[in-house]
């Protein structure tokens, strides 16, 4: 078969021919979204509101606003809502597909977009957050592609979620109460709790949820609003805390309960009130030295510490040993008589040993919960005078053979067990163990006997072995020239 040649008006009607089915065959780019720029943004009249919406095709404007949650954002569209109170809005973004994006909020002020939150979509493509509108503020809302990302279809639910509670909340049960707050819906809870002035009170909150971070602020009789009220107490993520109500203070006070921003789902807690025991404040239950105590701790409940007071009148050694189970996560600290921590065992759990050496004087051992663990405790306190001990020969000098005895004082004057080490001087190979002496300090005061079986260099150490009462102490060397 012979080639086919198209040359001159054939072949240019061709290659038109050619183009056209070409340009039939290829997709047609899809066409912007009605609310891809910001001056054409969609209108939401009421709330809540649903809306489906879509990033193909979408663009990014010139001078764009930039994303609080992202270091630069891609195709976009606009959402535009008016606020008719001052009221918390809440924005709900569910991504299709493998669509990666931010949802941004701006308040609209004349000619400016003021950042007011933004959220990214997690890994289910979920971003949510609230924020709180001015009356008749105009609010844009962005939905915005993070680079590089599939752009795709998306659901934006715009809603008012339920108001924040205000002061002074339901009474608090005697036995306390559990609840949840988030960082959307329930953005807040409350209580409220008589307390009478001159008595303490024990404010314990406890997070329930992994992770979560509940904190609590207790307001004054009278206060109106948490927002503008000032809070005589803080927990920042759960713990205790102790109040009294001073002179004419007492009255209805107010707890307010509130989540982590950050976390983004529901956070459990459990808060409970109830006037501090003996146990539990000062002066505290008094710890004398070998004494035992015994208690048990709950971090759900009001059982949350113990205070102890020692009274030390000698410088000593205190060590003190609390007993607990290994799950129990338990805080051993030694304060001072102005309450500061000298000496902590924290952070651990189990059992915990503390030791320290003090001056005369008054201390607190304090053992406190953490967390929402508990468990049975018992603590041991050990206070040792410390002791000094000296030795020495009767004579500094003697004959091969003669009693020269061997003195042992100790101080201050204690009584309990002493040992003494003699050794003798080799010219060639030093100081040679010689025996061993023991004794018995009494008042402080011990002699044993000794005499050098031979003329040279000897000299001898001392030990007090200490008692239940005391510390062990050791001594320097005494010397003695046998002629």
């Amino acid at each position: 078969m012979g080639t086919v040649r198209i040359t001159g008006i054939a072949a240019a009607a061709a290659v038109v021919l050619l183009a056209a089915l070409a340009a039939a065959a290829a997709p047609a780019a899809a066409a912007p979204p009605a609310n891809d720029n910001l001056a054409s943004a969609q209108q939401i009249h009421s709330l809540p509101a649903t809306l489906g919406g879509t990033l193909v095709g979408a663009t990014v404007e010139p001078q764009e606003e930039g994303s609080g949650c992202a270091s630069s954002t891609g195709p976009s569209v606009w959402y535009s809502v008016r606020a008719g109170a001052k009221e918390r809005i809440a924005v709900n973004l569910a991504a299709a597909g493998a669509l990666d994006a931010t949802v941004d909020v701006f308040h609209a002020v004349r000619s400016q977009l003021q950042r007011v939150g933004c959220e990214r979509t997690d890994s289910h493509g979920l971003a949510s957050f609230g924020f709180t509108a001015s009356k008749n503020g105009l609010y844009e809302i962005r939905v915005a592609a993070l680079p590089a990302s599939q752009l795709a279809g998306f659901t934006l639910e715009v809603f008012l979620p339920t108001p924040a509670v205000g002061p002074p909340g339901p009474r608090l049960p005697a036995g306390g109460a559990a609840g949840k707050v988030d960082r959307i819906q329930n953005i807040n809870a409350a209580y409220s709790v008589v307390m009478r002035a001159g008595v303490s009170y024990l404010v314990n909150l406890a997070n329930k949820t992994p992770g979560a971070c509940v904190s609590a602020r207790v307001f004054a009789p009278g206060t109106r609003s948490f927002e503008e009220g000032e809070a005589v107490m803080h927990l920042r993520c759960g713990g205790f805390g102790l109040y009294t109500p001073g002179p004419g203070q007492g009255g209805v006070y107010s707890i307010e309960l509130t989540p982590r921003e950050s976390f983004k789902t529901v956070q459990r807690f459990r808060i409970e009130v109830a006037p501090a025991g003996p146990a539990e404040t000062a002066p505290g239950v008094a710890l004398g030295n070998y004494g035992r105590a015994r208690g048990h701790l709950d971090g759900n409940g009001i059982h949350v510490l113990r205070l102890y007071r020692m009274d030390v009148h000698t410088h000593s050694n205190l060590t003190l040993r609390l007993s607990a189970p290994v799950s129990a996560d338990f805080n051993l600290q030694l304060r001072n008589i102005n309450g500061n921590v000298i000496e902590c065992d924290c952070g651990g759990s189990g059992p915990q040993t503390l030791a320290r050496q003090l001056r005369p004087g008054r201390y607190y051992a304090v053992v406190s919960v953490r967390d929402a663990t508990a468990g049975n405790f018992s603590l041991l306190r050990e206070s040792r005078t410390i002791t000094q001990t000296r030795v020495s020969f009767g004579s500094s000098r003697a004959g091969a053979g003669q009693a020269v005895g061997v003195h042992v004082q100790v101080s201050p004057a204690v009584s309990g067990p002493v040992t003494v080490d003699v050794e003798r001087f080799d010219p060639v190979f030093g100081w040679q163990f010689y025996r061993r002496e023991s004794g018995f300090a009494a008042g402080g005061a011990a002699s044993l006997p000794f005499a050098a079986p031979a003329v040279g260099r000897w000299r001898v150490r001392g030990r007090f072995g200490g008692s239940r009462t005391a510390s062990p102490s050791g001594a320097g060397f005494a010397y003695l020239l046998v002629s």
